[in-house]
């Protein structure tokens, strides 16, 4: 599994039901690459691509079972390593991130 195939699973897990073009964008790939990544986790039965209910024609990103199960593992150590960081940064620090992240939110 390659770095961006791997950021784009881990993308649609903590954001499912974006469409292809918003997760493209917010991932800074060109239309290309992003097509032949998906289309490979698609072939791998990673991911599945389903009908916008307003829009037929857009298709919206979302896990399989198996996309699932290959990336639970992964958040949770993710989680784990968040969790420790902020612990050792301390209150002070985890409120101004929470503020940094905030304000880059808007």
């Amino acid at each position: 599994m390659s770095k961006p195939e791997m950021q784009i699973l881990i993308s649609i897990r903590y954001e499912p039901g974006r469409t292809v073009s918003e997760m493209r964008d917010s991932l800074g790939m060109t239309v290309p690459t992003f097509a032949r990544l998906i289309g490979a986790l698609d072939a791998r039965g990673l991911i599945a691509r389903e009908r916008e209910e307003r829009d037929g024609r857009r298709r919206t990103l979302v896990l399989s079972d198996a996309g699932v199960t290959l990336t639970t593992p992964i958040a949770i150590v993710l989680r784990e390593r968040l969790r420790l960081a902020f612990r050792t940064a301390g209150p002070d620090a985890v409120a101004g991130t929470r503020l940094a992240l905030e304000a880059l939110a808007k």
